[in-house]
């Protein structure tokens, strides 16, 4: 009897801590398997078949962030920068950790210029790729250096710059490497 129970005990723990930690995967990996055929028409650049197939994705998969985003993608490459946000808004209201969302909701706001709301967008991107993402860093920038707040532009740029941003080498060189370096002191 004891040796079961010294046996069987250890093995119900394994059991358990098995099936509660066995999923390795992300909601979001999990959501990238399920869409793949609209994903890769998304990365092929053929906006019409992902938008159509991530349109009935999301009236059968209500509660995927995935797919909404995916949805507001294909409307931003349609120029739809109102549906594209409100699809955006609800991946986010689904799924609130995953910086993607944010860093294109900041880019509808830039094309509708709403600066404002586009840099405070796209600092919450930049918080959760934590400042590794270049072309993030350069957006902030130029939004930074469009608000007049020169000293914060160049420290963008060159995070940026440090990450192999070729663009932002040649906003640093242009903005800040002439006149404006001087009234920016």
């Amino acid at each position: 009897m004891m040796e079961a129970l010294l046996i069987g005990i250890p093995f119900l723990i394994y059991i358990f801590l098995r099936i509660r930690l066995g999923s390795d995967i992300s909601p979001q990996e999990y959501d990238e398997i399920i869409f793949k055929d609209g994903i890769e028409a998304y990365k092929s650049a053929d906006y019409l078949a992902a938008f159509r197939y991530f349109d009935a994705e999301v009236h059968e998969y209500p509660k995927s962030s995935t797919a909404y985003l995916y949805r507001g993608k294909c409307h931003y490459s349609f120029e739809n920068w109102e549906a594209a946000l409100a699809d955006f808004e609800k991946s986010i209201r689904l799924d609130n950790a995953l910086a993607d969302t944010f860093y294109w909701k900041g880019l509808c706001h830039y094309q509708l210029e709403d600066y404002t709301l586009s840099l405070f967008e796209l600092k919450r991107a930049s918080r959760m790729y934590l400042d590794k993402n270049a072309e993030v860093m350069r957006m902030i920038g130029e939004l930074e250096f469009r608000k007049a707040d020169f000293e914060s532009a160049e420290k963008s740029f060159k995070i940026a710059a440090d990450l192999g941003d070729n663009k932002s080498n040649i906003l640093l060189q242009t903005l800040f490497y002439g006149n404006i370096r001087k009234a920016s002191s």
